[in-house]
């Protein structure tokens, strides 16, 4: 049986006796144009181009080369299970100025890789440590090599709503691996966003209440208020990390600033406005700043302490909430005792927090540190 380096010599033999008819048909139907046309170009477009039909030819040759190099071609398969891949001289990208030409390797590794493609920069032959995956396409970035190069595979999209890598999978689409100490598995970065999550087709709002096969380390989209969700190991694996009902991050004042206080002659904004018994006093938060600690209008919710100076009536409890009326209760009324106790609270969605009096009768002043909010 033939093998491939022999038919790819009788191949070329072949082209290079085609290339030496056509190079000499081309100089007489050049001759005979020019006779008959003397003012129509040599290379004008009624007569059929030899350097075109010329230029196919190659294509259709360079185009065998590739099946051969892929496999498809018998028996070049047996030359690809032998690890031994097929090497060309340069390729060729880009067109006019933009044309880069370089060295280049095409590695069939079937015998680690389970039809794998390597294409390499310096025409080097390397069979990744990393057998486990079966990769149809993989790049492969050695230190120190000849071009320097430090990332594997690389995917640029300059597109509106372009993905630069898209990977699709029943079990993992894109794998990212980094050996160096200071490397990264995966680099993104976005002008919309750096990272796009979406839930799959067959997702449910609590993984925990049905997702199988999971492991330590795996992020979960939700089916529901767009929730994530990070499998930290154990019984319940999964911790919800964020949805549109959490507040989000705590950021936390170095100091805690008075962003309330009715007692009359204190200087605050709400300064004379007792909260009467069974009324239900509004404070806006979101988008004030108090002693340099700014609340941002779309902050979530707040930490703070909150206290009753001077309560009066015969009982009754203080609630906070971003519900008007509030139904958290922090602190119990006892007439003439002042109390005082910490607290989290939402905001509304105008950043306004709401504090309710249950007592029959009586007032009292309301004092609100504020420590930090969350986002």
């Amino acid at each position: 049986m033939k093998t491939l380096s022999s038919q790819l010599e009788l191949l070329q033999q072949k082209m290079a006796a085609l290339e030496a008819r056509d190079a000499a048909l081309e100089t007489e139907v050049a001759q005979l144009r020019q006779s008959h046309y003397p003012d129509r170009p040599a290379n004008g477009t009624d007569f059929a181009s030899v350097t075109d039909r010329r230029g196919m030819m190659k294509k259709m040759a360079g185009l065998a080369v590739g099946l051969a190099a892929a496999g498809l071609l018998k028996p070049s398969r047996a030359l690809a299970d032998n690890g031994d891949p097929l090497t060309f001289g340069s390729v060729t990208t880009g067109a006019a100025a933009n044309s880069q030409t370089s060295a280049a390797r095409f590695a069939y590794t079937g015998a680690t890789l389970d039809g794998a493609l390597f294409v390499f920069e310096d025409g080097t032959e390397y069979t990744p440590d990393e057998s486990a995956y079966d990769a149809v396409l993989a790049g492969w970035a050695t230190s120190g090599g000849p071009g320097g190069a430090n990332v594997g595979v690389y995917g640029l999209s300059e597109a509106d709503s372009g993905i630069g890598v898209l990977g699709k999978a029943s079990s993992v689409g894109v794998t990212g691996i980094a050996y160096n100490s200071s490397g990264v598995g995966g680099d993104f970065a976005g002008i919309r966003a750096a990272l796009a999550l979406h839930f799959g087709s067959g997702a449910i709002a609590d993984p925990n209440a049905g997702v199988t096969g999971s492991a330590v380390g795996d992020v979960y989209c939700g089916s529901t208020n767009g929730s994530l969700w990070y499998n930290a190991g154990g019984s319940v694996p999964y911790c919800r990390v964020a949805d549109s009902t959490t507040a989000g991050a705590l950021t936390a004042f170095a100091s805690s600033s008075r962003f309330v206080n009715t007692i009359t002659g204190s200087g605050n904004t709400y300064a004379g406005q007792h909260l009467s018994g069974g009324a239900t006093a509004t404070y806006q938060i979101g988008g004030v700043t108090v002693s340099g600690n700014t609340v941002p209008t779309n902050a979530r919710a707040i930490i703070g302490r909150i206290a009753d100076p001077n309560p009066a009536g015969p009982g009754g409890n203080i609630l906070v909430g971003a519900a008007n009326p509030p139904v958290g209760g922090v602190i119990a009324i006892v007439a003439g005792a002042p109390q005082n106790s910490s607290f989290i609270s939402a905001l509304d969605a105008t950043g306004k927090l709401y504090v309710k009096n249950t007592s029959a009768s009586g007032s009292t002043d309301i004092i609100i540190d504020i420590q930090g909010y969350y986002l």
